[in-house]
């Protein structure tokens, strides 16, 4: 087994990291780790490499590591928060990234509704986006990459546009394990997308309070395997509603918030986070592979 990890995809968070990472592992040269997101980097680094060995059940050539934390530090202008690349660094010199991304309002806004559904956010949007910095770390892009880029040169990240994803999500698979070195022609199955938007409604939130969230996703997983299709759509009405559009106020104050960091990673990298150019999956494709 290749272990350490070489290929990593380090988010951002609520940018299709999970579907991509499934899709991924469908590869017979490709092992995602288990859990998807071991943040051995992060919050796990003190457990030690035996333990990182143990999340990557299967030997294969090339081996994932899925988590969206190691893009996620505290964004302080001019600070560098070089601590978690450097410890890539010293494991994986070769590494490989790639940084699926999406309009920094329509993520941040996502993992506010996200916490929401899960009971765990009460404040408004703005008044959670402006407390506290976690619903927009996420989000700033150029200060992330800046992050990885003191360490890794930038042909060694591969940018993976979210509307491109959820539009052909095979092709994109078939991109990204090319860039990891995996081998060619091998045709990735279309899967259900993973952590899809959604609310609990007033039933939903009385089931989650009184069985929990887990209870309830492995009870949808049951479902989905067990129950007729043609049942899918009542069950879910029973459970779920659908997550409110963002307003265009609220649109227009968090693009506000991102505007200078979204220019920078647009001049760096050439790709643009712009609301409708994002809709148009418009991303440069012509990095390498790994050798």
């Amino acid at each position: 087994m290749a272990f350490p990890p070489e290929a990593f995809i380090i988010g951002a968070q609520r940018s299709g990291t999970t579907s991509l990472a499934s899709l991924l592992n469908q590869h017979p040269d490709i092992t995602v780790s288990d859990p998807k997101e071991p943040d051995f980097f992060t919050i796990n680094w003190d457990r030690g490499l035996d333990w990182y060995r143990s999340c990557f059940k299967q030997e294969s050539r090339i081996l994932v590591d899925a988590s969206v934390s190691y893009a996620m530090a505290p964004v302080r202008q001019g600070v560098r928060h070089g601590s978690i690349v450097e410890r890539i660094l010293e494991l994986s010199p070769q590494a490989r990234f790639v940084y699926m991304v999406r309009d920094p309002a329509e993520r941040c806004y996502s993992s506010y509704w996200h916490d929401v559904r899960a009971g765990r956010e009460q404040r408004s949007l703005r008044q959670a986006v402006a407390q506290g910095a976690y619903y927009s770390n996420a989000s700033f892009y150029y200060e992330q990459i800046l992050n990885f880029l003191d360490h890794f040169s930038l042909d060694r990240f591969y940018f993976v546009s979210f509307p491109q994803f959820v539009r052909d999500p095979t092709t994109c698979a078939s991109q990204c394990a090319a860039f990891f070195g995996a081998n060619d022609g091998f045709n990735f199955k279309s899967e259900k997308a993973k952590n899809q938007a959604f609310l609990y409604n007033g039933f939903g939130r009385n089931m989650r309070d009184i069985f929990g969230e887990n209870a309830l996703k492995a009870l949808s997983n049951f479902a989905h395997r067990h129950i007729p299709p043609f049942l899918h759509a009542g069950l879910k009405q029973a459970f779920y509603s659908q997550v409110p559009p963002m307003s265009d106020a609220d649109r227009s104050w968090l693009s506000d918030r991102f505007r200078e960091d979204t220019t920078a990673f647009q001049k760096l990298t050439g790709v643009s986070l712009s609301h409708d150019s994002l809709d148009l999956g418009v991303l440069p494709l012509s990095q390498q592979s790994m050798p």
